[in-house]
């Protein structure tokens, strides 16, 4: 049987089984009358003042596009700063680098001076 007759029958089999047991059950026929009570009551509601639901809807739209707009340029800002901040650090990085280069420079010179000088008291001793 192939999964497009197996989706078929499975779908068939829960229908039958759900209006089973909603028939043989009467808190559940009781809760699907109630809701579609309810479903209709509201259809009734939305057709009768379609106008005003079409508005509200159409405002509410419009208030999540406005919102999506300013979180669209919010985020815009936070990509081009954050981008502008990987250059600051790469920036920071550099001179850090050749500060540590120039220690390195000056502490080598330190060192060289410092061995003369031993040198230096070496050979005034050995005379």
């Amino acid at each position: 049987m192939s999964m497009k007759k197996w989706v078929v029958a499975g779908s068939v089999l829960t229908a039958v089984a759900g209006g089973a047991y909603v028939a043989s059950n009467p808190k559940a026929r009781e809760k699907v009358v109630h809701s579609v009570d309810t479903t209709k009551h509201w259809v009734q509601v939305i057709s009768n003042n379609r106008d005003d639901v079409v508005e509200q809807l159409s405002s509410s739209a419009e208030k999540v596009q406005a919102i999506v707009e300013a979180a669209t340029k919010d985020f815009e800002q936070i990509s081009e700063s954050s981008q502008n901040m990987k250059g600051h650090l790469f920036d920071l990085l550099e001179t850090v680098q050749d500060a540590f280069d120039e220690v390195k420079v000056v502490k080598n010179k330190l060192e060289t001076r410092a061995n003369e000088r031993e040198l230096l008291e070496e050979t005034k001793e050995e005379q």
